[in-house]
């Protein structure tokens, strides 16, 4: 399957909406980000600018999705970096069209997200999940991430995890 990798506002939040309908429509119990009324450019641009919009595409089709941003805005590590972050690319809101699901294409999207942050000697990715979808966290592991810690949040526990590249 050939995929490329675009900047485009509007296919990545069409993922993202895929993404939060099916959470929605499997019981999954969306956490804010993840809940359809903000799965738009209003609630969004709040925590990112539209240039770290980026979608995979698939035959033309918006297929796998993120935010990659060089400065964290939707996560806090404070806690684990004492206010001294490493330079790092974070990966935010990392979703697939559910018509590709299974497909691989979450590598795809930490593949391209590591060669991003080569190309501006970024050292690491970091990426967080709930800590309760251990099905979840287990595709993150057995893409190389490490847990570094998980964080008890008012509205859940979050497992942070980081790459080095």
């Amino acid at each position: 399957m050939e995929i490329s990798f675009t900047q485009d506002v509007d296919k990545t939040i069409a993922v993202f909406q895929n993404a939060g309908k099916w959470l929605l429509e499997s019981n999954k119990n969306p956490s804010k980000w993840w809940q359809l009324q903000n799965l738009n450019k209003q609630y969004l641009f709040q925590y990112a600018k539209p240039e770290e919009f980026y979608v995979g595409l698939v035959e033309g089709m918006p297929a796998v999705a993120a935010i990659l941003q060089k400065e964290q805005k939707a996560q806090d590590w404070d806690g684990v970096d004492k206010k001294k972050p490493p330079l790092a690319l974070y990966i935010h809101w990392l979703a697939v069209n559910r018509k590709f699901a299974g497909k691989g294409l979450t590598y795809e999207m930490v593949n391209f997200a590591e060669s991003l942050a080569e190309k501006e000697d970024i050292p690491c990715l970091r990426i967080d999940t709930d800590a309760s979808e251990s099905k979840l966290r287990k595709i993150y592991e057995n893409l190389g991430f490490e847990l570094v810690t998980v964080k008890e949040e008012d509205y859940r526990d979050s497992a942070l995890y980081q790459k080095n590249i």
